[in-house]
């Protein structure tokens, strides 16, 4: 996938919603990947919502809020197909 700012923009909201999946899984996360999910919530923590504002008050006037994330799209991609792949380790069961 070219590293376009569109691209990274689709890339980034699939790597949202797998990191809300996830956050809402979170106490059915296995035990033994406990140390994964710690880690990929810290590195995905530069795209919560509630830790970003796109506009801030500068003076007077609007700025926009450079992101914290010094990545690529291949960094993205890796991202998600590693929230994915500890997504389908969750094992949901119906009593």
């Amino acid at each position: 996938m070219t590293d376009t700012p569109r691209n990274q923009t689709l890339v980034m909201g699939q790597l949202l919603q797998m990191r809300d999946k996830l956050i809402a899984k979170r106490h059915l996360i296995p035990a033994n990947c406990q140390s994964q999910w710690a880690e990929l919530e810290k590195e995905t923590a530069v795209f919560d919502p509630a830790n970003q504002g796109q506009l801030s008050h500068s003076g007077n006037t609007m700025v926009t809020k450079r992101s914290l994330f010094r990545g690529n799209i291949n960094d993205l991609m890796s991202l998600v197909d590693q929230l994915r792949q500890l997504n389908s380790q969750i094992k949901i069961t119906a009593h």
